[in-house]
């Protein structure tokens, strides 16, 4: 253990703990260990062999006090309060120096880490389909972990807890993909408040730019800006991607109301963050690649009246998409088709927009229609009527 901390190494440290003798005759299995530390099995093993380096403050001070390491040993400097989920409880012991599986000790623990590990496979889903057959779903699910919560206590308590923090974020979003912005930050809100319950720093940070999102959405620069910025206040605790996609959403706020340089200025710190590399334990942000980050800055020049600019981006962006992000595909097919109206090329925006309402009618998504009815207006009022005036009848019939 001395030696792997010397190494400062994490990877090393856990291994050296899951094979330290006074866990008794056999190392302690890394499937319990990871379910100590709020990953999968897999993910400990790529840190355990070096092919997954844990770097982010964050997750070190987390996976050493999950350990109980003493501060004094440790290369880095632990914070007075470090957010990420609540641990579960370590499981108990028998006589002999074996342990009891993770299910006999803290079942409810072990129920909320799965519930977790399904709403990644929901957010696929969602990415691949739209919000509306999700919610009643998700909804369901985070009535049962608040049902679950009545008869649990201590660590496992703040475990669901932080479960259904996660699982009313995602509502959020889903209601405001599907149009509904009152419901969208109701749920936010809830999340919001179950974060602060269990003292979870980043996940509200998270919850407030997704709050300012909605504003966006909501037309409200004004409350955008000051959710934005309180996201941002606690910016030492979050991982790189999340700063990225929180000042991306500043930018937005930014572009609103006409602040063109402070966007830039957002938008260029966002693009720097975005590029720092990240272990594969970070969850609330991974999809904030340099290339969403791209395809949002275009979204800002169309707002702020640079459609030119933001052409070149929109081609590009859209050519290396991840297959499996469908539903913001359309929305940046949608983008495009604005881009075009704006700059003059009303039959490259109707070309365009087929595909859009392609993807908008498999996912219903309210974002995509709202961009497309804006592509309408611009096709109106840069002469193109006719152009306009058909988007707007297959935008209908494409969400019958």
């Amino acid at each position: 253990m001395a030696a792997a901390l010397a190494a400062e190494d994490m990877g090393a440290v856990i291994a050296a703990f899951r094979h330290h003798p006074t866990h008794g005759h056999r190392p302690l299995p890394q499937g319990i260990v990871a379910g100590w530390l709020g990953i999968t099995q897999g993910q400990l093993s790529r840190i355990e062999n070096g092919r997954s380096r844990v770097r982010n403050l964050d997750t070190l001070v987390r996976y050493a006090q999950v350990l109980r390491i003493p501060p004094e040993l440790l290369w880095f400097v632990v914070p007075a309060a470090v957010d990420d989920a609540p641990q579960s409880d370590q499981p108990a012991r028998l006589p002999s120096g074996d342990l009891l599986t993770a299910a006999a000790t803290f079942p409810t623990t072990a129920i909320a880490d799965h519930l977790l590990t399904m709403l990644g496979d929901h957010a696929v889903t969602d990415m691949l389909t739209g919000p509306r057959s999700l919610i009643p779903m998700i909804a369901q699910q985070a009535q049962f972990i608040e049902q679950l919560e009545a008869g649990s206590r201590g660590r496992a308590r703040d475990r669901l807890l932080y479960a259904r923090a996660r699982y009313s974020e995602f509502l959020g979003w889903l209601y405001q993909d599907s149009g509904d912005l009152a419901s969208a930050m109701r749920w936010s809100n809830t999340a919001y408040d179950l974060a602060q319950e269990v003292d979870a720093v980043q996940l509200q940070s998270y919850v407030q730019m997704r709050k300012s999102n909605i504003a966006t959405d909501g037309a409200n620069p004004r409350l955008a800006t000051a959710l934005a910025a309180d996201a941002l206040r606690t910016s030492r605790s979050l991982t790189p991607r999340q700063r990225a996609v929180t000042l991306r959403q500043m930018a937005h706020s930014l572009a609103l109301t006409g602040q063109a340089d402070d966007c830039r200025r957002a938008l260029d710190q966002a693009r720097d963050y975005s590029t720092i590399e990240e272990s594969d334990e970070a969850r609330l942000a991974g999809y904030c690649t340099t290339g969403y980050i791209e395809m949002e800055a275009a979204a800002c020049w169309v707002q702020l009246g640079q459609p030119d600019r933001a052409l070149t981006a929109l081609i590009d962006g859209l050519i290396d998409w991840e297959p499996q992000n469908r539903r913001d595909l359309g929305l940046g097919l949608a983008r495009l088709t604005t881009a075009y109206a704006a700059t003059g090329q009303p039959d490259e925006a109707l070309t365009t927009s087929e595909l859009a309402l392609d993807i908008l009618g498999s996912t219903r998504s309210h974002r995509i229609a709202r961009q497309l009815a804006r592509t309408s207006e611009t096709l109106a009022a840069t002469g193109a009527s006719n152009h306009g005036l058909q988007l707007q009848h297959r935008t209908r019939a494409a969400l019958r």
